[in-house]
């Protein structure tokens, strides 16, 4: 009767919680289950300050976390405890049906070239896209346990997640990028 009622609760698992489906009698140890809560979203990866009238580190991540829970409310976004900015939920095309919470996608804010807003007019749902810079054309990665339904790649060149409103996720996207010591280097992405 317990595990029904926390398959049934309204709380979303957080950071690789239970899984949601396991297929082994024994289920695997979640992720970022050693890990401290405080090492999550830590400000040791703040490495410059916001300009003035700009969101802090904190508050962009939360903005950011709260964009993509607009559209599917078990989305999460987060810093993970090597510094990458991670996203969970229809990330990269995955299908519905697929989908069990149990793998995110993670991109080194190093390695963003630029973020782009994507406009959808057939569901009106937007989305952002993290492109890889071209000196690392895979570094996002997949991570997570197997999904043997799901058949999408561990590596690609972008990261892309629903979310809204999408041009002003875009810019808070960008401007974490900055707090965290990258550089969005393309022009083309702040002149929409």
């Amino acid at each position: 009767m317990a595990v029904l009622a926390a398959a049934c609760s309204p709380e979303p698992p957080q950071y690789f919680g239970p899984p949601q489906a396991p297929l082994l009698s024994i289920p695997p140890e979640p992720l970022f289950s050693r890990v401290s809560p405080a090492a999550i979203n830590s400000d040791a990866f703040a490495k410059r300050q916001p300009l003035p009238g700009q969101l802090g580190y904190l508050e962009t991540i939360r903005f950011i976390d709260d964009g993509v829970k607009y559209i599917d409310p078990y989305a999460e976004f987060f810093v993970s405890p090597e510094g990458q900015m991670c996203f969970r939920g229809l990330v990269n095309r995955q299908m519905l049906e697929f989908e069990n919470y149990q793998n995110y996608w993670c991109m080194y804010p190093e390695f963003v070239n630029n973020v782009e807003e994507l406009e959808n007019n057939t569901t009106t749902v937007n989305s952002v896209r993290l492109w890889c810079i071209l000196q690392a054309p895979q570094c996002a990665r997949r991570m997570g346990f197997w999904n043997f339904l799901d058949e999408s790649p561990w590596i690609s060149n972008s990261i892309k997640a629903e979310t809204r409103p999408s041009r002003e996720q875009r810019a808070a996207i960008e401007h974490l990028v900055y707090l965290m010591g990258g550089n969005v280097r393309s022009d083309q992405a702040s002149t929409r």
